[in-house]
């Protein structure tokens, strides 16, 4: 058992729902008591917290009146060479205008309940899944979303580069009727967002129908290469388009195409050493009718590089664990 308590990160399952989002230009943290069970077979977290902003101006207070409790299972081989994660969440917090999971309407009271299921299948084959549903009260409305995901790939382990194709579909729930007293646009609460809906991380898990193909290529021992398509739509033309940062980005706009658009993504990375490795890509978002509907409609481009270094991969150890982002 582990008993953890102050400042620190959350990091849970494929980071959809709690992540540290390692991209931004400073990371989210959180206040945090937190108890963990271990057990041949099981690990299961309790804990309480509170964000930090990942502000540049201010690193050092969590918003007030703004709490997140959680119980977060890991399973591994009730089914077999798979991993179950079930978990609970309950945000609570004051009405608060900077909040964009609630945009003004009040007083937060929110429970999710989710499912991770990860594995592998014979053949080469893989998954991975998740599926949350949520009860509760924002001001005067009554909460009822949901939001699940699920890919599929396939790893040719024989063929040259050992190529591994997949596809993913996701849905996040929005509000159909904003004039009602039922709220339905998923909170996506905290994740790490980064490239789970495109490298150009334009759009969050809320209002969303999104699918992406793809294929991943190792060519040579220390070279990763990616490229995929996707496609976005609003899950309602009644709803808003939202950010990765779960604000809204372009207000609705009934009766326009739901069709946002499209995104191509291409991707290398070259691991130069245990501790070293460095990338660049190039990200497109190809405008659809809803675009250039509701805005300016012009196609957006994000050409990119990066280098990570990691101290404990290179042999510099620190007297506390640290997590290493998975950026694929």
């Amino acid at each position: 058992m582990d008993v953890l308590a102050g400042r620190q990160v959350l990091l849970f399952g494929d980071e959809r729902v709690i992540g540290p989002s390692n991209w931004l230009n400073v990371g989210r943290t959180f206040n945090v008591a937190r108890v963990d069970f271990h057990h041949p077979g099981y690990k299961v977290s309790v804990f309480a917290s509170s964000v930090v902003p990942g502000e540049n101006t201010d690193l050092h207070n969590a918003l007030p009146d703004n709490n997140m409790y959680g119980i977060y299972g890991s399973l591994q081989n009730v089914v077999p060479k798979a991993n179950l994660e079930p978990y609970v969440l309950w945000r609570v917090a004051q009405a608060n205008p900077g909040l964009p999971e609630e945009v003004g309407h009040g007083h937060l009271n929110e429970v999710t309940l989710g499912l991770h299921w990860k594995g592998t299948l014979p053949s080469g084959f893989d998954y991975d899944s998740e599926f949350d549903g949520q009860q509760g009260s924002l001001g005067k409305y009554s909460i009822g979303a949901w939001a699940g995901y699920a890919s599929l790939g396939k790893t040719f382990r024989k063929a040259p580069a050992s190529p591994r194709t997949f596809l993913e579909l996701n849905y996040a729930s929005g509000t159909k009727n904003p004039a009602g007293r039922e709220w339905n646009t998923f909170d996506q609460i905290y994740p790490s967002n980064h490239d789970k809906y495109g490298f150009a991380d334009l759009i969050g898990r809320r209002n969303l129908v999104h699918y992406r193909a793809g294929i991943e290529e190792i060519p040579a021992k220390k070279w990763r290469l990616k490229q995929q398509f996707e496609g976005f739509w609003l899950a309602t033309a009644n709803d808003n388009l939202y950010n990765g940062a779960g604000a809204i980005a372009v207000p609705a706009h009934p009766g326009a195409s739901r069709h946002v658009g499209n995104e191509l993504d291409i991707v290398a990375e070259y691991t130069l050493n245990k501790g070293l490795n460095f990338g660049f890509g190039y990200g497109r978002m190809f405008a659809g009718p809803f675009l250039r509907t509701t805005t300016a409609g012009h196609d957006y481009q994000y050409p990119y590089a990066y280098f990570e270094y990691n101290f404990t991969k290179s042999g510099f150890h620190f007297p506390i664990s640290t997590n290493q982002p998975d950026y694929w």
